[in-house]
């Protein structure tokens, strides 16, 4: 997928609070201010000094000139953190994915219960619809990638509502961890940072939801993010 839009390189200093960033710009040098489309604590990517990649707003009536999009860790990794794009990358690329080769997407933010789920799909072979949740990964240790690297509770929800959907032999149902960074080998659920979404993703597996983890190239230098492939997942805390 491309990434079409202007985008420059700076250097991060600060992080004022989980939205905002103050960067400085490799162009002329000057300190400015960056939304941070993450949520996620990322305190193992956004550390003084690293070398960032923004994207130049042109929205009337931001509080920000730039957006955050990537952050080079500290083995030379590109990360995409732009949350929010994930999705747009799924319903790209899922055809990469064997899993989701013979589906089409029939609408996005499907309403489940009291929730909203990413994609509602349908099997082109047997006219089986699939519910599909995406979850953005950016945290990687030892080549393990692992999500959420901070409390989720929302998660905990869509996983409830996945498997109970399963369970009424509604539809099937995935979830796909989308992990925007070339350097994982594995996925596992972050135990040490919310053991309530590990216990659940473990039950919600028992009770038919399907787990498919995937690792992206990055590269701001071609301004293109896209899927590389299936990575293996591991479940249990040890």
């Amino acid at each position: 997928m491309c990434i079409r839009d202007r985008y420059t390189y700076a250097r991060f200093l600060d992080r004022p609070n989980r939205f905002l960033a103050k960067i400085k710009l490799y162009s002329n040098e000057k300190v400015e201010y960056s939304h941070v489309p993450d949520p996620g604590r990322l305190k193992e990517l956004l550390l003084p000094g690293v070398e960032v990649f923004v994207r130049k707003e042109t929205r009337m009536n931001r509080k920000t000139k730039y957006s955050l999009i990537g952050v080079k860790a500290e083995n030379g990794t590109w990360v995409n953190i732009d949350s929010q794009v994930s999705n747009k990358l799924f319903q790209s690329e899922m055809s990469k994915i064997k899993d989701f080769q013979n589906y089409k997407i029939l609408k996005s933010e499907f309403s489940l219960g009291n929730s909203r789920i990413d994609f509602l799909l349908e099997n082109l072979k047997d006219n089986k619809q699939a519910l599909v949740e995406v979850k953005s990964v950016t945290l990687v240790e030892e080549n393990i990638a692992f999500f959420p690297d901070a409390p989720t509770k929302r998660g905990v929800k869509h996983l409830r509502e996945l498997e109970k959907a399963v369970q009424e032999k509604k539809y099937a149902a995935f979830i796909v961890f989308i992990v925007k960074r070339s350097d994982a080998k594995s996925f596992s659920p972050n135990w040490k940072r919310d053991r309530n979404f590990a216990n659940e993703l473990v039950e919600s597996s028992k009770g038919g939801v399907k787990i498919i983890a995937v690792r992206c190239a990055f590269s701001p230098e071609k301004k293109e993010l896209r899927i590389m492939n299936k990575i293996p997942y591991v479940l249990n805390s040890s």
